[in-house]
């Protein structure tokens, strides 16, 4: 008798060993994403984000859009563009990626220059993953009255597009970064000049009344956008 209990002991301590051995081995289409190797980008990304320097973090997470007219943002099709003093020619310098650009993106007979706008795309890429986005002709028009009401000075870039991985992980270490900003189509810059004060870029670019403008004195720059007039 006892040898019989100690042979169903050893047999049900197997089939419990051979059911768990079983129950790994299934595994569902969800356990095969969550083992899967991250892609190149996304790996590349975190790391980037993680490489951030603390100044250039704050700066992006300084720049908290007016949530007001969510809705608005959202609407497709790119804003209409318009004349608004500027020469057509631009002058920029990434304040992250340490790349300048000199371009005429308006020709003599008004119409926009499509290698221009390319070079611009590449220009205001996403500092995290290196994608880009179409950039409106109006927001340049903005840059460029900007620019041609201080003098014609180069203008300082600190953010154009940003992708949802990075407007992602800044929202997610502050609640007043836009989940629905609009540098997430492309639409928008934080910008600064040297030796201009940010009020005086924040009276110029609410004068041209051409989108909104965010103002952040104490990180020293303006935030332009091809959004509906309004400034906060």
């Amino acid at each position: 008798m006892k040898r019989l209990i100690a042979l169903l002991s050893i047999l049900f301590q197997a089939q419990a060993v051979f059911a768990q051995e079983f129950r790994l081995a299934v595994i569902s289409a969800s356990d095969l994403r969550e083992l899967a190797p991250a892609p190149v980008g996304e790996v590349q990304a975190v790391a980037e984000l993680s490489g951030m320097e603390e100044r250039e973090a704050a700066a992006y997470l300084a720049d908290r859009e007016d949530q007001s007219g969510a809705d608005e943002k959202s609407v497709p099709g790119e804003p209409a563009a318009s004349d608004l003093g500027g020469d057509g020619f631009i002058k920029l310098y990434h304040e992250w990626n340490k790349e300048v650009l000199a371009v005429r993106y308006r020709g003599a007979d008004g119409r926009y220059l499509p290698e221009a706008l390319a070079k611009v795309r590449h220009f205001m890429r996403c500092r995290l993953t290196g994608r880009e986005a179409d950039i409106p002709a109006g927001l340049l028009e903005i840059i460029d009255a900007i620019q041609e009401r201080h003098g014609d000075k180069t203008v300082t870039v600190i953010c154009g597009y940003r992708s949802p991985e990075l407007n992602g992980a800044l929202a997610s270490d502050s609640s007043g970064v836009a989940k629905k900003s609009l540098h997430l189509k492309g639409w928008a810059a934080d910008i600064k000049i040297d030796g201009v004060r940010t009020s005086a870029l924040r009276n110029t670019a609410r004068a041209l009344r051409a989108g909104g403008v965010g103002y952040y004195p104490s990180d020293g720059f303006v935030h332009v956008d091809t959004g509906r007039v309004r400034h906060w």
